[in-house]
């Protein structure tokens, strides 16, 4: 019963109330260590090329409409403590956030075997982390990661192309209709019915005057992120910490497997290091992701933009006393 009951919250009934069902982490304070980024245009390169990890052939996605958090399984302090912290990094970004009771697309499920439930929900709903449509997540063997590898924290999260004008999806997706009205001119061309025609169903992006050669024509969004903490494997942190990792992975496409070993980031929270939260090179590689720069034709082009536009800021960061 507590598996399907889980199985329900994530699948999007689960909102902004956070269930009294689990003790909270420890909320012991831990020092602060200063650890000097390197902040190079090799350094950022370095760091941009293992952390992003966009859908395959995508650019990096972003959130582009409200997010509404949401934490399960976690008593109601601490998880009011990671919904405001997450909310107000979003903030910082320029994200909006829904309103109390809005229906969570970041959903943060805390539970004593994180492999075991990321595999049984998957076994009881395989739509809950996959939508069967190529280049809405990571692929399979990323998937066969998220569900196999024992991690104190795992996500998924999935994306699609929209228009960057008008917020909507720019791609067909399963249940779409099946036809729609056409103008008459290309219904004759095509040889289909003006009122009842396969392509009206297409969904229409138009390109921006002036914009042809370096923005997108499409851009990629974030809609739905899945985070399941492991109780038992977390160890000591306390809810800023966590509330920062949390921030990190699910604001931006990062990849579980990176190697962050030398970089002051809140993505080595449990690899030996102690961070106190999100640092400044995070933080530097957040605004950068939702810079304007950022959203460029390619994906390698975004990726220069970003290293650019991190690179200048962590410089300026560090001529100041």
């Amino acid at each position: 019963m507590r598996k399907l009951l889980l199985a329900l919250a994530i699948s999007g009934l689960a909102t902004t109330a956070a269930a009294q069902t689990a003790p909270a982490p420890d909320a012991t304070i831990l020092p602060e260590i200063n650890v000097q980024g390197r902040a190079t245009p090799e350094a950022v390169r370095d760091f941009v090329g293992r952390v992003a990890a966009p859908s395959p052939g995508r650019s990096l996605a972003q959130w582009r409409g409200p997010i509404c958090p949401g934490v399960i399984n976690l008593e109601r302090q601490a998880a009011q403590a990671i919904l405001d912290r997450v909310s107000r990094t979003a903030a910082e970004l320029g994200l909006r956030t829904g309103d109390p009771g809005c229906t969570s697309n970041l959903v943060v499920v805390f539970v004593e075997d994180g492999r075991e439930t990321a595999q049984s929900l998957n076994r009881a709903n395989p739509k809950l982390f996959r939508q069967n449509i190529t280049g809405w997540d990571r692929g399979q063997a990323a998937f066969d990661a998220f569900l196999s590898e024992q991690r104190p924290v795992r996500w998924w999260s999935l994306s699609i192309p929209t228009d960057p004008d008008t917020g909507e999806r720019a791609v067909r997706a399963p249940g779409d209709i099946a036809g729609g009205y056409v103008d008459k001119d290309i219904a004759e061309m095509l040889g289909c019915s003006p009122g009842d025609c396969a392509i009206g169903a297409a969904p229409t992006v138009r390109r921006r005057a002036g914009a042809a050669r370096v923005n997108a024509a499409v851009v990629e969004t974030l809609f739905k992120v899945i985070v399941i903490v492991d109780i038992d494997l977390i160890g000591s942190v306390n809810t800023t910490q966590l509330a920062d990792y949390v921030s990190m992975i699910a604001l931006a496409q990062i990849d579980a497997s990176a190697d962050t070993t030398g970089f002051d980031t809140v993505l080595n929270l449990f690899s030996g290091s102690v961070p106190a939260g999100l640092s400044d090179w995070d933080r530097s590689y957040l605004a950068a992701l939702y810079a304007p720069r950022a959203q460029r034709r390619s994906a390698s082009a975004q990726a220069t933009a970003v290293i650019d536009v991190m690179t200048r800021g962590e410089l300026i960061a560090r001529r100041q006393p």
